[in-house]
């Protein structure tokens, strides 16, 4: 009996002479592009200071948790609870003209942002609704 291995270079990913390679689940290849290092430029320090103020605000474990539950029952696929926060925090940004790269938790509940919660931030067309939005009540 002879053994085969079925898409062995499933998991193989990472970067060798300019290239980085990674595996696309969707098309079942292993694709590679040049190894870019980005310049700086202010974007990048206004989007790398927006990154780690969203980051300290540390919501809380119920408040990720309701996130989790609410990527699922979202119809695109591949969401996962830190994409849908970003996009929830950015489309606050837009409505209230808050600074992501200042937000504090005291200016959350001082304004009274729609953020503190996933039923609130639905119900503020911050996200879309999605059937029983109104059991995530858990606070950031």
């Amino acid at each position: 009996m002879k053994v085969q291995f079925k898409n062995i270079l499933k998991a193989y990913s990472g970067k060798c002479d300019g290239l980085v390679y990674f595996y696309n689940p969707r098309l079942h290849r292993v694709l590679c592009r040049r190894h870019v290092i980005p310049k700086a430029s202010p974007q990048n320090r206004r989007l790398a200071a927006v990154s780690s103020n969203l980051s300290a605000l540390n919501p809380s474990p119920g408040f990720i948790t309701d996130l989790r539950h609410y990527a699922a029952l979202l119809p695109q696929q591949g969401q996962n609870w830190r994409n849908v926060y970003v996009k929830m925090m950015y489309a606050l940004s837009r409505l209230y003209n808050v600074d992501l790269a200042v937000l504090t938790r005291e200016q959350i509940e001082q304004l009274s942002l729609p953020c503190n919660s996933v039923k609130a931030a639905i119900e503020a067309g911050l996200l879309v609704p999605v059937k029983g939005y109104e059991n995530y009540t858990s606070g950031l």
